[in-house]
């Protein structure tokens, strides 16, 4: 994606957040909502104001940074360490995926009771289910991205005597690039999901601690509060990789795919 898309997209971004400040707007207007069942963007504003002042959200985001870059990261690599040696033996390969996708089919929350019991309530069983919940789509972008090494390619390099690591080196990674990249926008979002799941499972930090005590208050402006910095999480993560496929790929690789 080159700079000048980006702009382009960064001003339609902007442009969609104010008309649904404006839509926002209007509903309490014509609707006029009790306060606890459909809050104003001004009283989830100021609820913002007086959470930064008692020094509560600078905590709890904190905190869920730190869940959400810790799965991340955890999910990333053993994802890749996962996927390239499954991608290199098709037995393998047949035989794992199946089991992959089976657990990948259970609902995080269902291994809850497991990961309390084994993991205790602390900020290690939140990184854990973050990185579990990007743990799968990395796989499987790591496999799909080394599946997409050229044959032809592949035979130049043998007929060269290119020993295992060069052909990993010049042929491999640099093919399995944009599959990694792609599993890693699939899992950046993700890993915000997952760090809140994890915090739902009982804790008294973070932005699903808000979340879970605005539910129990009624408090729905800091439950808005709580959702927004959510949502700005993961677009913060997805632009993350954008910005990191630009500079590894380069505006060369976006044309050829407009």
């Amino acid at each position: 994606m080159t700079i000048p898309r980006i702009l382009r997209n960064l001003a339609a971004a902007i442009g969609l957040v104010l008309s649904i400040l404006v839509v926002w707007q209007l509903i309490i207007w014509v609707f006029a909502p009790e306060e606890w069942l459909f809050p104003s963007p001004r009283a989830v504003w100021l609820r913002f104001w007086e959470l930064v002042e008692v020094d509560a959200l600078q905590h709890h985001v904190k905190v869920t940074a730190i869940e959400v870059l810790a799965g991340y990261a955890l999910g990333l690599v053993l994802g890749v360490l996962t996927g390239y040696p499954i991608s290199q033996l098709r037995i393998v390969e047949k035989i794992a995926t199946p089991y992959l996708v089976a657990a990948n089919s259970v609902p995080l929350v269902a291994f809850a009771p497991l990961l309390l019991l084994w993991f205790g309530n602390g900020i290690g069983t939140k990184i854990i289910v973050a990185g579990l919940i990007v743990y799968f789509p990395m796989t499987m972008s790591t496999i799909a991205g080394f599946h997409g090494v050229s044959p032809m390619h592949a035979r130049l390099l043998h007929s060269m005597r290119a020993n295992k690591w060069q052909r990993f080196r010049y042929l491999e990674l640099p093919s399995a690039v944009p599959g990694l990249l792609a599993g890693m926008k699939i899992g950046a979002p993700l890993a915000v999901v997952g760090a809140v799941v994890g915090e739902f499972l009982g804790t008294g930090e973070g932005l699903g601690h808000l979340i879970l005590e605005a539910n129990g208050l009624l408090d729905t402006a800091q439950l808005f509060v709580a959702i927004i910095i959510l949502a700005f999480f993961g677009i913060g993560f997805y632009l993350m990789t954008l910005s990191l496929e630009l500079m590894i790929i380069g505006p060369w690789h976006n044309k050829r795919r407009m």
